[in-house]
């Protein structure tokens, strides 16, 4: 027993990637990627618990999830979008939203306001 204080012993570890909504979206456990990546099964839990894999452990998970290393730090919902958009002018841009405005009606007033 030790008399030393755990400094913030009650706050969870703040993720700052997605490596468990990607795992989720690709049907993968724990297990499954510490296979596929050859990593011992305690250091993917502790990337499920937040912390920062290794960069080269990030180029695998990329791989492994069918994204790039950025993409790990993006919901795996979102990430088609940013591919989608990496390489477009800001007038093709802008024209997308606007179609997509259109397409959903948003500049389309609704109800008995006026």
């Amino acid at each position: 027993m030790s008399n030393i204080p755990k400094i913030h012993g009650d706050k969870a570890p703040i993720r700052i990637h997605y490596i468990v909504e990607w795992a989720e979206k690709r049907d993968l456990s724990q297990a499954d990627i510490a296979r596929e990546l050859g990593a011992d099964k305690s250091l993917v839990s502790r990337w499920f618990s937040g912390m920062l894999p290794k960069e080269d452990y990030l180029k695998r998970l990329a791989a492994l999830f069918g994204t790039d290393v950025h993409g790990l730090f993006r919901h795996p919902d979102d990430d088609w979008l940013a591919k989608f958009f990496r390489d477009k002018t800001e007038d093709q841009k802008e024209r997308a939203i606007e179609m997509l405005r259109i397409f959903f009606n948003e500049n389309d007033k609704t109800g008995t306001d006026g």
